[in-house]
């Protein structure tokens, strides 16, 4: 966990600062803020692991910041966790609606949130660390590939290479930012370089026929994974 950046938003009374001692304890960094727009404003500069409010902040309450980091793909990431004073079950199902991972009871005690947040940063992490693509399993901290669940045998190179493509799937890498984020610029290798490798992960992949299912070919300009 280490220095996992967390920010708070609750109401200024003594069990914010029970838990922001708490969280501090167990050794996140805490930042805190007293409004939905001071978060929203916060995340424009230094995107947090975890975000934990009440739902009841000023100017922006914290319905509607769920509703913000909803509509920006790349601040879906941020684990939510939400608190409302005397929780319902329809409140419960209105937060996660709008994308939190927690929703529960303002009124719970500093020890059990600490839980919670460390529960949910758990899986935040093991879900950075985990690409599933179709019947494609690419575990980045096992640095091992599984298809339909049976391990494939990647070179080191052909890993790295295929975790790339696979984690930025909305890209078109050209070969020479292949090259230089694969290789590193201090090593020499050329464009048809890229080419054999593509060729050997696609064959590893179980590709023999065109089109691709995995790696596509932009003529002119590279690949990307589809």
């Amino acid at each position: 966990m280490g220095e996992e950046k967390i920010i708070l938003a609750l109401p200024d009374n003594k069990d914010r600062n029970a838990i922001n001692a708490a969280l501090r304890q167990s050794g996140y960094s805490v930042i805190q803020k007293r409004s939905g727009q001071d978060i929203l404003d916060s995340i424009v500069e230094d995107i947090p692991e975890i975000i934990l409010m009440h739902a009841d902040l000023p100017k922006v309450d914290g319905w509607q910041v769920c509703e913000k980091l909803k509509e920006d793909q790349l601040l879906q990431k941020i684990g939510i966790i939400l608190c409302c004073d005397d929780a319902h079950e329809s409140d419960i199902i209105r937060g996660f609606e709008l994308g939190a991972d927690e929703v529960f009871d303002a009124n719970v005690s500093a020890r059990e949130l600490v839980a919670r947040t460390q529960a949910l940063s758990r899986r935040l992490q093991i879900a950075k660390n985990l690409i599933k693509i179709r019947d494609l399993e690419i575990e980045l901290d096992a640095h091992r590939v599984l298809k339909d669940g049976k391990t494939i045998d990647l070179t080191y190179i052909q890993f790295k290479l295929l975790y790339l493509l696979a984690s930025r799937r909305d890209n078109i890498f050209s070969r020479s930012e292949i090259l230089e984020r694969v290789w590193g610029k201090k090593v020499y290798v050329t464009n048809r370089t890229v080419d054999v490798h593509i060729k050997r992960l696609r064959e590893k992949l179980g590709e023999i026929r065109y089109p691709s299912q995995y790696i596509q070919t932009i003529h002119g300009v590279g690949y990307r994974f589809m």
